[in-house]
């Protein structure tokens, strides 16, 4: 059975504007399985059935995932406001900050090069049994208050996370009905 939660919010709090958020699923997978599909994502998002390419593709450089490596993240983003409008393409890159195969656990920050968003987010998978494991991937982002451009970027993004998490969910959810592991 695969299930899952996505929060979101808006938050403001002395000068800043913070987007914090979850994505969390139980995947009718062995977790090692998962977590494969994730570093082979990382590597080569072609060979994947996870990313929801409509969105983004990420890469690594030098094809390595590794605490101190870099993720470059290529993203196609929807105009909440006009749905007619093309996508935004736009690139930005990540440190990864923390990689531990052992824990399945992946950690990123944006880099000081990032156009309007500071902050970063996590991934981790966790056996639930032998046949299923739970996904946690989540974090915060944010931005100073009182520059009109960055309000209305920021103000997008929790858009633009409902639909990649939501089109990762039935990449899953396919995934998991098709027996792919």
């Amino acid at each position: 059975m695969h299930e899952y939660t996505l929060s979101t919010t808006r938050e403001s709090d002395s000068g800043l504007v913070k987007y914090p958020y979850c994505f969390e699923a139980n995947v009718g997978m062995p977790a090692g399985n998962l977590w494969r599909e994730w570093l082979a994502t990382l590597v080569d998002y072609r060979k994947s059935w996870l990313w929801p390419l409509r969105y983004s593709q990420p890469s690594v450089e030098n094809g390595l995932v590794e605490a101190g490596g870099r993720v470059i993240m290529t993203y196609q983003i929807p105009n909440p406001y006009d749905s007619s409008k093309p996508d935004k393409n736009v690139t930005h890159e990540f440190d990864i900050t923390q990689f531990n195969e052992g824990n399945m656990f992946f950690e990123y920050l944006t880099t000081d090069e990032h156009t309007f968003l500071k902050g970063g987010g996590s991934f981790q998978v966790e056996p639930v049994n032998e046949q299923s494991c739970a996904l946690t991937w989540q974090g915060e982002y944010r931005h100073a208050t009182g520059d009109a451009r960055l309000e209305a970027q920021g103000d997008a993004f929790p858009y633009y996370l409902c639909t990649f998490f939501t089109a990762a969910a039935q990449n899953i959810r396919k995934a998991v009905r098709e027996g792919v592991s």
